[in-house]
């Protein structure tokens, strides 16, 4: 699943001024440039243009949506079953619809910025070590 934005981009109070602007703007049918979009909107489009570009489907989720435990699977690169048992543990929030489980998307996005933080701690300090040891 490659993309080239996971982690939520949060709009600004000015964010939220100028998309206001620019979405009445639009409604009314006028033209507007790249200037007259938040920076926010500009990642967002920068990214959809290359996804499109590369002939992939694009979606676009608030951050406050509820994921399947496979979408949240996908995201973070593991099995279902494995994140079954993360939610199991409680590393994981999750909710019961009928009989299956909904993870809050921030929820999971955080623990994979969480994770990838941690990941390239262990490296650096690896790096680190083989610095130290001489074996680079």
């Amino acid at each position: 699943m490659s993309q080239t934005h996971i982690d939520p981009i949060i709009p600004s109070d000015q964010d939220t001024v100028i998309a206001a602007s620019a979405r009445n703007a639009i409604a009314a049918g006028e033209n507007l440039s790249m200037h007259d979009l938040p920076p926010v909107v500009k990642l967002l489009l920068m990214d959809a243009l290359k996804e499109t570009e590369a002939g992939k489907a694009l979606t676009l989720v608030s951050v406050e949506a509820e994921i399947t435990t496979q979408q949240a699977a996908n995201i973070l690169n593991v099995s279902r079953p494995f994140l079954v048992g993360m939610i199991e543990k409680g590393i994981l929030p999750a909710r019961m619809v009928g009989n299956q489980r909904r993870l809050p998307l921030k929820d999971v996005l955080a623990y994979k910025a969480d994770n990838r933080a941690k990941r390239r701690a262990v490296l650096d300090e690896m790096a680190a070590l083989d610095q130290e040891l001489g074996l680079l």
